[in-house]
């Protein structure tokens, strides 16, 4: 299902997660060589219409020096800094490694999670002390869907949100592979933090994700309904056919992603 992007269609920011693209994503002390070098499929990624990427953070954090800057100068916007730092290490050092690095990207949003401890407190405090250290025009984005921290329940991710700080500083993503109910419920908690979409429908017990256009129906459903929730933020194609499957490399991937940017896109007309 292929189809033409026009103006109405590019009216919302729509990225592509780079961890969709890299087949190393989830190999376990991966060296830096093995990574890839993305900035080399940016110039195709913009043509093909992305407003931008989500940058997985290893993508610029072990890259060359050379790559690194290729990143940062490159006319592709670098929207969202992909991270996984923690936020169960008291030592705020690396969380600051984490905001240099997305100024120095450009990023006007940092996505990231929370532990798995239920002292909320601690997570605010230390979300509160990184807002501090953000460029201005930066933001903290939450993942905080079921299986990977506290923040799966709506009511514990409020509490820590609201002590953590302002809606404009802390936000939170939500993701299309969530049930109705489960995102109902984020949005009856903090609808009001939500401001970006992660189009995600991997199947959890194998690691595997279809074509968009297998499952357009199931995502044109989801975007009415976050529609009908007051949802007018940005998206980020997260996973795509081809993860974890012989197809696992960045020349199919980016072929799939393109294919799917296009169903995206006209769901979104």
């Amino acid at each position: 299902m292929l189809v033409a992007v026009t103006r109405s269609t590019r009216e919302a920011a729509v990225l592509l997660g780079t961890v969709a693209i890299e087949p190393n994503r989830w190999t376990r002390d991966v060296e830096a060589s093995s990574i890839l070098a993305v900035s080399e499929w940016f110039a195709v990624v913009a043509e093909a219409g992305f407003d931008g990427v989500e940058l997985w953070e290893r993508h610029v954090t072990s890259a060359s020096s050379q790559e690194q800057q290729a990143i940062i100068d490159h006319a592709l916007s670098v929207s969202v800094f992909n991270s996984y730092v923690s936020l169960d290490d008291p030592d705020p050092a690396a969380r600051a490694g984490v905001a240099d690095w997305a100024a120095r990207c450009g990023s006007t949003g940092i996505k990231f999670n929370v532990g798995k401890d239920l002292d909320a407190g601690f997570y605010a405090d230390r979300i509160a002390e990184w807002v501090d250290l953000l460029a201005g025009n930066c933001r903290l984005l939450c993942e905080c869907h079921h299986g990977i921290s506290i923040a799966e329940d709506p009511a514990t991710a409020a509490k820590i949100f609201e002590a953590a700080g302002p809606r404009e500083r802390v936000q939170a993503i939500v993701h299309t592979h969530e049930d109705p109910d489960d995102i109902r419920a984020r949005f009856d908690a903090y609808g009001d933090r939500i401001t970006h979409v992660h189009v995600n429908f991997l199947d959890f017990t194998n690691g595997l994700a279809p074509r968009l256009s297998d499952v357009v129906d199931e995502f044109a459903t989801k975007v009415e309904l976050l529609t009908q929730l007051g949802f007018d933020g940005s998206w980020t194609l997260e996973f795509v056919e081809g993860v974890r499957t012989d197809n696992d490399d960045a020349g199919y991937l980016v072929a799939q992603a393109i294919e799917d940017l296009a169903v995206l896109r006209s769901v979104l007309a």
